[in-house]
């Protein structure tokens, strides 16, 4: 990818992202953002694992992937915790409305986005 077509599926992402109901302000959102864009991307490499994805944002974002890890569970705490899951079923049209682990709501949004190309 160019650094145009990076930024573009980030926008992507973070909008939907933000569609299902997630919050932008937490520290979180832009580590997923990325999470989600190369989980995506990687139409070739369907099973990145979640080590893989968090050890690669971390060096993007020069954190650690503890940091990267434990931003995200507190995002999608408080994401389950504001009952999201309608948003996410009636957009994704994955049928559990959560909460769901990290691994597995990464999964689906990258899934929703290689499927609903824009």
């Amino acid at each position: 990818f160019t650094k145009e077509e990076s930024y573009m599926d980030k926008n992507q992402v973070s909008e939907l992202l933000i569609r299902i109901g997630a919050n932008p302000s937490y520290r979180g959102f832009p580590y997923l953002t990325h999470i989600i864009c190369r989980a995506s991307s990687e139409g070739s490499e369907p099973f990145l694992t979640s080590k893989v994805l968090y050890r690669d944002a971390a060096e993007y974002f020069h954190v650690s992937p503890d940091s990267i890890q434990h931003s995200i569970r507190t995002l999608l705490n408080a994401y389950w915790a504001q009952d999201n899951g309608k948003y996410f079923c009636h957009i994704t049209g994955y049928p559990n409305s959560g909460p769901l682990p990290p691994k597995e709501f990464i999964a689906v949004l990258a899934d929703y986005l290689q499927r609903n190309p824009q």
